[in-house]
């Protein structure tokens, strides 16, 4: 649920993701270069890539002359040193304001030629793709968890016509599972999904799913049976790996946490959504026992799998969390957490 921003969408869209096309610097995205206070004990835990995915988030805002076939491939290099076995594959579409009917797209939108190339660098290694088309917050200028169309029927006419290509594509490349609608909480139950869903399954044939915010996790919504939650839920102390467990088990089974993630900042777990706290300096360790225990706990209470936000497609920022990018993990002692996690669960 929390407010992601799109740093450009219109011609011109600078480089958005570190490093974006540097395919040869690989070799420098070894999680075992970051420098740790320690192993982190894990439990080893025997299950298989398709009872549980270990999961990445790519959030993909595309710029104009992208390498995507680079970039692909040199996300993909980074994942599989993490040890994961799944990428989810977000990708923004936009609108003119939050009184608007109708979506569109911008250069910042990957085109489904783009996004299926994208896909099959994935699939050929074996990885279980999903894919996520998410309104952007920053065009919309409101959350999109608390947020409805004012003409529901304009709306979802609209997103349809914006669906279509990509669903064909999804079809095509062989994607594991769409998710239909994320953090559309206020109308995710609106009998209006029941017709786009329909015509969506005229064109994709796989699983469609919805991904809910965690504080408004419903059944049946965006009229799917295929629920996910974006696991923002705040804490009121450090006792992480109890916590989370605690309310892993009052989820759905087999329910995927398609979203983890918290600012390397004192205080972070009681705004996990929170992209930027009052903080002079950040705190890494914070990261490290918030991955760690959400991931043994997704593990131990038999969660469908668990995904962590995120990355863009292209090599990654190895600088890790600052002031100004508190959630950042990559490059950081969060990201180890991530990869000993992964690395304990036979996926493969």
């Amino acid at each position: 649920m929390r407010y992601k921003r799109v740093l450009a969408g219109v011609a011109g869209l600078g480089v958005i993701v570190a490093g974006c096309g540097a395919a040869s610097h690989i070799r420098a995205l070894q999680p075992s270069s970051v420098r740790s206070s320690g192993k982190i004990a894990l439990p080893f835990v025997a299950t298989s890539a398709k009872s549980f995915q270990a999961g990445i988030d790519i959030d993909w805002y595309h710029y104009k002359d992208q390498q995507v076939t680079a970039d692909a491939i040199a996300a993909r290099s980074y994942l599989l040193k993490l040890h994961a076995n799944a990428v989810s594959i977000s990708f923004p579409f936009f609108m003119s304001g939050a009184r608007s009917s109708r979506v569109h797209s911008t250069v910042a939108t990957p085109t489904p030629a783009e996004l299926k190339t994208a896909i099959g660098v994935f699939t050929a290694a074996g990885f279980y793709v999903s894919v996520r088309p998410l309104l952007d917050e920053t065009s919309l200028g409101h959350t999109r968890v608390s947020w409805k169309p004012v003409n529901e029927q304009a709306w979802f006419a609209s997103y349809q016509r914006f669906l279509k290509p990509y669903a064909l594509m999804a079809r095509q490349a062989h994607v594991n599972e769409f998710i239909i609608g994320t953090e559309l909480n206020a109308f995710d139950r609106s009998p209006r999904w029941d017709s786009l869903d329909r015509q969506v399954r005229k064109w994709y044939p796989g699983v469609l799913a919805c991904a809910d915010s965690w504080h408004k996790l419903v059944s049946k919504g965006c009229g799917v049976g295929t629920q996910t939650v974006d696991a923002y839920r705040p804490t009121p102390d450090t006792h992480f790996l109890t916590d989370w467990k605690r309310w892993d088990r009052t989820l759905p089974a087999r329910i995927v946490q398609t979203e983890v993630g918290i600012a390397a900042a004192k205080g972070a777990w009681r705004k996990p959504s929170s992209v930027k706290l009052p903080v002079h300096k950040v705190d890494q360790q914070i990261q490290v026992e918030w991955f760690t225990a959400a991931c043994q706990a997704a593990v131990s209470t038999h969660l469908g799998g668990i995904y962590f936000w995120s990355t863009g497609l292209g090599a990654p920022n190895l600088h890790g969390p600052s002031v100004a990018h508190q959630t950042r993990w990559t490059g950081g002692r969060g990201q180890l957490a991530i990869s000993q996690c992964f690395a304990s669960i036979k996926t493969r």
